[in-house]
């Protein structure tokens, strides 16, 4: 899957875990995840999708975030226009 437009939301982050929502309304993906910076490894529950449907989903954003501003935001998003 290919997504272009995504939200990550109630992001929480605890040392190197980071927990959330994955929402690609454009894609009808919706997941809760839980995913580890430093290893990226990553677990999916509450999908509405079977997982190998929906991966990868792209956490790579999330490390993005942090490296740019040093902190995640409750809701960190890539929306194309």
């Amino acid at each position: 899957m290919v997504y272009i437009n995504f939200y990550f939301k109630e992001l929480k982050m605890n040392d190197n875990i980071v927990k959330g929502v994955f929402d690609s309304p454009d894609n009808d993906v919706y997941c809760k995840f839980e995913y580890d910076i430093n290893t990226r490894q990553f677990k999916i529950f509450d999908n509405n999708k079977p997982i190998e449907d929906i991966t990868p989903i792209p956490f790579y954003w999330i490390n993005k975030k942090l490296e740019e501003n040093g902190k995640l935001n409750e809701i960190e998003a890539k929306i194309s226009y």
